[in-house]
């Protein structure tokens, strides 16, 4: 799902300790997905693209009722998923860091992964942060539009919200047709 070199530049930014608060280093507004949260009440969550793990940590406090976990590749300590499945996957600036080759297959194991409800925050502008081979960090990068007809082609799910914000975070909520 990922290329080795693609990820040891992630790897490269997640160890950075000049930007602490980089890469899922500090826990940012979520929009509506509290609201999500509180209608589902999914038992288990897999934060899936956790970074260093702070808003998952978050997610744990804030809901103690729903077994929070993290997924992140490039971060060895999440390195792992420990179920096969969630009944909710959140994900949240994640997509637009995947290689495009990749995409597919990593929206594909999205949808495996999450038993009940998926929610995706992809940002549609360009990132301030860049690759250490020179590439803006948002390798990935699509209007909304774009998202949705890509989201509604690999997911298994029914949509049941979307939203483009002014700073370009584009939040979708999906539902599990056949739950």
């Amino acid at each position: 799902m990922f290329s080795k070199g693609y990820i040891t530049q992630l790897q490269s930014l997640h160890g950075d300790t000049s930007r602490p608060q980089g890469f899922g280093g500090k826990v940012k507004k979520l929009g509506k997905f509290h609201d999500y949260m509180k209608e589902w009440n999914p038992t288990t969550l897999l934060d899936y693209g956790c970074g260093k793990g702070h808003i998952l940590e978050h997610l744990g406090i804030t809901y103690p009722n729903t077994q929070c976990e993290g997924y992140d590749p490039a971060v060895p300590f999440f390195s792992e998923i420990k179920r096969d499945t969630y009944e909710c996957v959140f994900s949240n600036d994640v997509l637009e860091h995947i290689e495009p080759e990749f995409l597919d297959e990593v929206l594909h194991h999205i949808d495996k992964l999450s038993t009940r409800y998926v929610w995706l925050r992809i940002d549609t502008h360009p990132a301030r942060k860049f690759l250490p081979d020179g590439r803006n960090a948002h390798i990935s990068l699509h209007d909304d539009d774009w998202w949705m007809e890509k989201l509604e082609e690999e997911l298994t799910s029914c949509c049941t919200y979307y939203n483009l914000d002014k700073k370009g975070k584009f939040d979708v909520a999906f539902e599990k047709t056949n739950a």
